[in-house]
């Protein structure tokens, strides 16, 4: 397509470049043009006759060729069978990362050649220098608008109807950098016994190992300390019977080198620099923002501080990693790894295509046949690191992460302008923040500062020195996507989850706030077979992707700030990674709970009731707190009760019993109208509402600071600990009605079973949780405060 166009442009150069002449420092070009007009003519006859070469090769491409191909496929290896049949016969299928960018760029390269040996003395080099980049950056931007036109529309995201053309020719100038930067045959095979992503991704899965992965129990734990995570519970693949097993055939008579290694327990390494971990020196130099420092000679530990060197040792070996201690002052740290780690991925999966592409290009200018020659290094379609964040101000930070990671001084975000007016903050939060009077923890202020909508999705290009934000679902290679905007994205189309190699899921804390339905939704199509080809050349994809092997090979990273149980069962049920699992879990300490921060005298009694499974515990805890504790506060001393109920679903059950027992109460949950709102607290402060429900939703959106509370009970153990004291801590005299300042009768009931046991240790311990959960007593009273 490139090559179509170069003969049309370069008689009419002069008009279609002087559009940014100014800006580019072209004003004297017309007297570079006079200079070797001879010359000139002399290239233009040798391209006109490259494209005469070429044109009759692409008309007589017969559209069988394919067909054929996919035919002796289906005969040797039956698992192409399906995908084959799938796709309807049509042009011949192109490269993933193959656009007609890089193909005007290739034809560039080979007439940079021919300059090259034409030139004869300085002067007329570096003039010929400057008319030949001339011409290319013109070519170039045309080759950007088409490719613009076809990205547009794409899954939703829109591209913007005019694209700046410095930008466009800053892409491609980033393309070409990459190109003539492409590794060696022998660096790649050098890298390859050691580089943690070959050794990953370049091999097969033996069929004993396949066996061990889809059996019921396919793993084994161990248990490791290391200093920053502290106790980590590794999952390792059950051992094998070691039996020798010839490798499978594949495609035109080769056989697979090697089989995948299952994981093995991690080893820290200490004193070694990080491009010997496998790390692009680019984005080691970059990482390292010291002044004329060289980040390269920097060792592991000069460049990441202790937590990060641990998790990204262990991301690095491609391990699934669920980390539940992340909160407001680490969360940097951690999206650091995790945006090293993706980067590095992304640009290692680039550079072996584009070795690839270029050996192919070689064995086509030498003549010789390619039909032995097969490359595997492609997955079904290009995105392969997908990024799950609850809001826009989170994206936004993982935005400038990435980039300041993958950019140098002189590097370029496309649609910078239009992704920060997007995502960035809006005017009524700013004006919220000059007329904000009441105070907001740090923890809140952390994760709602900035732009909170929660349905958004962006794909972003990653080249050399460019970062293109907005690009085609299909043409990024890194996916940012909200759970909402995921969700209503999937009811059209799926296709771009199916050879995702690295899934985060960012502060899943929060995303169990929204809609934890919508991240199961996600799980479930990660992996399907594709419904359409994508312009997916099939004899470029890995073998272990057309077999369905992909789950075994995808690598999970979940960072939450409290334990899910939810969390725990996605990354034990839904993960099969063959390299190994590593689960964090550290024992809280006396002086980490936070039962110890409620400054007020109060008297805390736990109630535990029994409960023989968890399916069950929902309505045992219904029938305990209406029959012995809901009784109590029929009195009129217990009035100002509020209840607190952290599931929406418990909520509504108690609602409604308390409407059919004619109980005084109000409630206040997350969808409860602001006016609605205020009237009820008014009215439980004077007193008027005895009983007031409270969701933790409505709490962990709002942080409200509710006062007139005389008794608080706790329906269930907040998911957040922190909650805990925030909400005892109301029970103090600054926030009580007058007529009960100062009586010293405030109570606090917490209903608790077995299966609330990661709560119960995050607000009273480790070790005293322990001794709750198996004392004969069912009843445990603490009392905090006083002088």
């Amino acid at each position: 397509m490139g090559r179509g166009r170069r003969g049309s442009q370069r008689g009419s150069f002069k008009n279609r470049g002087s559009r940014n002449s100014s800006s580019r420092g072209r004003g004297n070009f017309k007297n570079k043009r006079k200079f070797n007009k001879n010359e000139d003519r002399k290239k233009d006859a040798e391209s006109d006759n490259k494209r005469q070469k070429f044109q009759p090769e692409k008309e007589s491409e017969p559209l069988v060729e394919e067909s054929s191909s996919s035919s002796e496929s289906e005969e040797e290896v039956k698992p192409y069978t399906q995908l084959l049949s799938m796709f309807k016969s049509g042009n011949r299928a192109q490269q993933v990362l193959t656009s007609d960018e890089e193909e005007s760029e290739d034809v560039d390269s080979e007439d940079k050649s021919v300059e090259t040996d034409s030139r004869s003395d300085g002067d007329s080099a570096s003039e010929l220098g400057n008319q030949e980049m001339d011409k290319e950056m013109s070519e170039d931007v045309d080759s950007g608008d088409e490719n613009d036109e076809e990205e547009r529309d794409l899954l939703g995201v829109q591209e913007a109807d005019e694209v700046e053309e410095d930008d466009e020719e800053l892409d491609a100038e980033e393309d070409e950098d990459e190109m003539e930067e492409v590794p060696s045959g022998d660096e790649e095979e050098m890298g390859s016994s050691t580089d943690p992503y070959h050794l990953h991704y370049e091999r097969e899965m033996s069929e004993s190992l396949l066996e061990t992965l889809t059996s019921p129990k396919p793993y084994e734990t161990q248990e490791l300390n290391w200093k920053a995570l502290g106790r980590m519970v590794i999952y390792l693949p059950a051992k094998i019977d070691k039996k020798t097993e010839k490798p499978k055939p594949v495609l035109l008579g080769e056989t697979t080198e090697k089989y995948v290694i299952p994981g093995t327990v991690p080893i820290l390494k200490a004193g070694i620099p990080l491009v010997d971990y496998g790390v692009k020196s680019q984005l080691c130099a970059n990482l390292d923002k010291r002044p004329l420092s060289d980040g390269s000679t920097q060792t592991v530990e000069e460049l990441l501080s202790p937590l990060q060197h641990e998790l990204f040792s262990l991301a690095n070996e491609y391990r699934d990693i669920y980390y539940p201690e992340m909160n407001h002052l680490n969360i940097d740290e951690i999206r650091t790894v995790y945006c090293l780690h993706s980067l590095n991925h992304v640009m290692k999966s680039r550079d072996k295509v584009l070795l690839h592409n270029a050996k192919l290009k070689k064995y086509k200018e030498n003549g010789q046949s390619t039909d032995d020659v097969e490359f595997r290094d492609q997955g079904l379609v290009r995105p392969r690191v997908l990024i799950i964040a609850p809001l826009r101000n989170s994206a936004v930070k993982i935005v400038e992460k990435l980039a300041s990671l993958l950019l140098p001084v002189k590097g370029q975000i496309i649609n910078k302008d239009r992704f920060y007016k997007e995502f960035g903050e809006e005017k009524d939060e700013e004006d919220k923040k000059e007329n904000k009077k009441s105070y907001k923890p740090e923890d809140y202020e952390a994760v709602f500062t900035g732009n909170t909508d929660d349905s958004f999705r962006i794909g972003i290009s990653v080249a050399k020195r460019t970062l293109k934000l907005y690009a085609g679902f299909y043409k990024a290679d890194i996916l940012i996507a909200s759970p909402l905007g995921a969700r209503t994205l999937l009811a059209d189309d799926f296709d771009f989850l199916c050879s995702i190699e690295i899934l985060v899921i960012d502060q899943t804390d929060i995303l169990y706030m929204q809609n934890w339905d919508h991240i199961l939704h996600i799980f479930q199509h990660l992996h399907l077979q594709p419904r359409e080809q994508h312009d997916t050349d099939l004899g470029r994809v890995r073998l272990w992707a057309l077999n369905d092997y992909s789950p075994h090979y995808r690598q999970n990273l979940i960072f939450s700030s409290v334990a899910l149980p939810e969390a725990a069962a996605l990354f034990s049920r839904r993960g099969t990674n063959f390299a190994g699992k590593v689960r964090v879990e550290n024992v809280v300490l006396p002086s980490a709970t936070t039962v110890c921060r409620v400054l007020v005298q109060l008297p805390q009694a736990f109630h535990r009731f029994p409960t023989p499974t968890a399916a069950q515990s929902s309505d045992d805890r219904f029938h305990f707190f209406t029959k012995k504790i809901l009784p109590q506060y029929r009195d009129l001393l217990m009035s100002n009760t509020l209840i607190y109920i952290p599931s929406y679903y418990d909520y509504v059950r108690l609602r409604n019993h308390l409407h059919k027992e004619e109980y005084n109460f109000g409630q206040a949950c997350e969808y409860t109208p602001d006016g609605k709102l205020a009237q009820v607290r008014n009215r439980f402060f004077l007193g008027k509402k005895r009983l007031l429900l409270y969701t933790e939703r409505l709490h962990f959106y709002r942080r409200l600071t509710m006062k007139g509370i005389h008794h608080i009970v706790f329906y269930q153990l907040p998911i957040f600990p922190n909650f805990y004291p925030e909400l005892c801590n109301l029970l103090q005299d600054a926030f009580q009605n007058p007529k009960y300042r100062g009586d010293g009768s405030q109570t606090c009931t917490v209903l608790y079973s077995s299966y609330d046991a990661q709560r119960l240790a995050a607000i009273v311990g480790s070790q005293r949780a322990a001794e709750m959960l198996t004392s004969d007593r069912p009843v445990h009273l603490f009392v905090s405060g006083g002088s």
